[in-house]
């Protein structure tokens, strides 16, 4: 479905937080790795490269407040003891 929401993430931690967090996410497209036809005019939600980001309606980045958790897989747990947080960017090619 083109209209729906894409997270894209290898982190099933990532996606589980997303899923209970944001409701309008719950039956979101999940995908491991994307191309700009995947990710042309939709919603997407994860960490992406600039080029694919700029080819979104909207994206929504996945931060945190402290240092990610990182070397090791993380839970729901750990996402929010580390602060995570979408933030929503707009972002344009410039030539």
């Amino acid at each position: 479905m083109m209209n729906a929401p894409l997270i894209v993430s290898r982190h099933p931690g990532a996606i589980d937080w997303l899923q209970q967090y944001f409701p309008w996410l719950r039956d979101a497209e999940v995908r491991e790795s994307v191309t700009v036809s995947d990710v042309a005019g939709r919603v997407v939600v994860g960490n992406i490269p600039l080029f694919l980001a700029a080819e979104c309606a909207a994206y929504y980045a996945i931060e945190f407040a402290g240092a990610p958790p990182r070397g090791a897989e993380y839970g729901v747990k750990e996402m929010v003891e580390s602060g995570a947080r979408l933030t929503c960017y707009r972002v344009e090619r410039v030539d």
